[in-house]
């Protein structure tokens, strides 16, 4: 078993655990949705963006494997605007 950009693999057909930067969750791909879901306890799903890597067997990631892989999803931060204050915190005595 193995770490693999999603990217570079076609999407599993089961649950599969995805990486989000230092998170670790169960995910599944709706191919009739074309959708990411969070697969929780209970039978609930949310849905969420692509995950950066996924946790496959090495085999099944040779034989799925993409000639071309697809675009980073990962979308940079441009343009954050954050509000200077003044003081963040101000004790008096």
């Amino acid at each position: 078993m193995q770490w693999i950009e999603t990217r570079l693999l076609d999407y599993p057909t089961g649950v599969v655990s995805g990486r989000f930067g230092g998170s670790v969750m169960f995910v599944a791909y709706d191919r009739l949705l074309q959708r990411w879901f969070w697969v929780q306890p209970k039978g609930i799903n949310e849905r969420i963006s692509e995950p950066s890597h996924i946790f496959v067997d090495e085999k099944w990631a040779r034989k799925h494997k993409l000639k071309k892989p697809r675009p980073s999803s990962e979308k940079p931060a441009v343009n954050i605007r954050r509000k200077k204050c003044e003081a963040q915190l101000v004790l008096e005595l």
